[in-house]
């Protein structure tokens, strides 16, 4: 439901630069190594070396979308929070009191090595309730804290309030069946989204809005959502229905999401969805056919996105609109029916993009904002509706609002080519290129989109309305001759990490995410830690307790 529309000791570079925390971390660790049921790796260490290891450093997670609250992973699996846990701590305790104290480690049953994990909160706001997912190297998956509509719509069932605060095994489905091995977590707003071995997207969580279900309604356990629609708007799939699709690769978001199905196509849904060609925009219950987004991919990859007879899409030689979309549908019923190429098996992501011959490497959806980064290091991005508040501020390119334009702002057009990946904040997001550059963009009235004041001479701490970056702007603060191997970010603060293990840190601070696309002051939380001051009794060293701070080094 949303607030603006319908309601209100020793070197850690040595010891763990090799091993980033991510679901690709854990394997690439320089121990003992085995493969685990769900195909990632699982460590085991000699306590000769953990004895030489007094602290181990934690990264934060690649993306986690809670207004108030950070992740960090280390390499071992275990899982620690730190700000917000007013939902829940992960160890059976949810206060207030909780927010300005050092990072917990989360409590998972003995054994449990998480390799990706992130949350999310209902209308981006620190006001409102958070949920926390994790994935476990087994394709097990764990959450806590509160979706919208309260603790019972995590996955879990009816389980009580104080049950929510520590993660519990999302076990069962809605039709009584075990909950298969899952190879893929994402979060949006008030949901949880996850891809089992077989293709088979699972959705739980408040049922109002951004619920790819055939059925509408609050899902308390993971239901089915591989059914797809070609009405935009539909609330469920039950009419329209255009059938089943099998998923490659699915992707959060904030309040919309979508899919790579195994025959290349690109589907979309969410509270704030488009047909990436107009100005329409639709509250996207059922997934559909995303046409800008695959008008992208049919023109850039012709040797896989076809007709029947082999045409295939060239803009530049179909001159009207009613040739074109005629074109487009021509290939779109060619492709809907293939059943073999580089999209054609599910696919676990490598530190949060496809790595696989698949053409999407990431896709990724902000505040009325979607971006497709083509494996060719293209990054496109458009904004959904008309107006400046929102997903204007992601675009990251020059824009227009003739639709003749190849910038109109609602179609898909080139933002940044090189590109790696992405992250994004509540309002601005970063680029890590292919040479280890870090570019930023979007809201940075405290420095969140690019590590320095680019207006005005204020200090970071300090609230610049003004300072917004419209264009790929090098973040600042990184030396130059450091090359960056992963980005990470939650609503209001983001980090490089080198591929030593070195990581600075931007933004919040004590800001947090006061809705849609704001960083503000409403509430104290801790994210960034400067780990170079760690101790064995203080492990995460000290917290950064400004209101925002320039990048900074926090680990070494």
């Amino acid at each position: 439901m949303h607030g603006q529309e319908a309601k209100q000791v020793g070197s850690r570079r040595g010891i763990v630069g090799a091993a980033i925390a991510s679901a690709a971390a854990l394997g690439v660790l320089a121990f003992t190594a085995s493969t685990t049921v769900a195909g990632f790796q699982s460590s085991s260490y000699a306590r000769a070396e953990l004895a030489t290891e007094a602290m181990i450093s934690a990264y934060p997670v690649r993306q986690d979308m809670s207004p108030g609250s950070a992740l960090y992973l280390n390499r071992f699996g275990e899982l620690y929070v730190s700000g917000d846990r007013r939902s829940g701590n992960g160890a059976g305790t949810a206060s207030t009191a909780l927010n300005l104290t050092p990072p917990n480690q989360v409590v998972f049953p003995e054994g449990v090595r998480i390799v990706d994990a992130g949350s999310s909160g209902n209308d981006f706001n620190w006001g409102q309730q958070t949920l926390f997912s994790a994935l476990d190297d087994q394709g097990r998956v764990w959450t806590w804290g509160q979706a919208w509509g309260g603790h019972t719509l995590i996955g879990r069932g009816p389980i009580s309030a104080s049950e929510s605060w520590t993660p519990g095994q999302v076990t069962t489905t809605d039709t009584g069946e075990a909950l298969p091995e899952i190879i893929d977590l994402q979060q949006i707003e008030n949901q949880v989204y996850a891809l089992d071995v077989s293709g088979t997207l699972w959705a739980w969580g408040y049922g109002g809005e951004n619920m790819p279900t055939p059925t509408t309604g609050n899902k308390p356990l993971p239901s089915r959502a591989n059914t797809t629609t070609a009405t935009p708007g539909l609330a469920a799939c039950v009419s329209n229905n255009t059938g089943d699709v099998v998923w490659h690769t699915i992707w959060g978001g904030y309040v919309s999401a979508g899919g790579v199905a195994t025959n290349g196509l690109i589907y979309t849904w969410g509270w704030d969805n488009s047909n990436g060609v107009s100005t329409t925009q639709t509250n996207q219950g059922c997934p559909i056919l995303n046409q800008g987004a695959n008008e992208v991919l049919f023109e850039r990859y012709p040797e896989l996105y076809q007709t029947a007879d082999g045409l295939t899409y060239d803009p530049s030689a179909l001159p009207t609109e009613a040739e074109r979309t005629a074109r487009y549908e021509a290939i779109v019923e060619h492709q809907s029916e293939v059943t073999t190429g580089p999209c054609a098996q599910p696919t676990r992501k490598e530190n949060g993009v496809d790595a696989s011959e698949c053409p999407v490497r990431q896709l990724g959806f902000s505040s009325r904002a979607p971006r497709l980064l083509l494996q060719n290091g293209d990054l496109y991005t458009w904004m959904v509706s008309t107006d400046m508040t929102y997903g204007f501020y992601f675009l990251g390119r020059p824009s227009s609002t003739n639709q003749a334009d190849p910038n109109f702002r609602n179609r898909p057009a080139l933002a940044l080519s090189n590109v790696d990946s992405t992250v994004s904040g509540v309002g601005s997001m970063q680029a890590l290129t292919r040479d280890g550059l870090v570019y930023g963009w979007g809201l940075n009235n405290f420095c969140q989109a690019v590590g320095e004041r680019t207006s005005g001479s204020n200090p970071c701490n300090s609230n610049v309305a003004a300072d917004i970056v419209t264009l790929p702007r090098l973040v600042g603060g990184i030396p130059g001759d450091v090359p960056i191997a992963r980005l990470s970010s939650t609503q209001c603060a983001a980090w490089a990490t080198s591929a030593d293990g070195a990581v600075w840190g931007w933004g919040g601070g004590t800001i947090v995410a006061t809705g849609w696309v704001t960083c503000g002051t409403a509430g104290a939380t801790y994210k960034i830690h400067d780990q170079r001051a760690a101790t064995v009794s203080t492990p995460f060293g000290a917290p950064i307790t400004a209101t925002s701070t320039a990048t900074t080094p926090v680990l070494e």
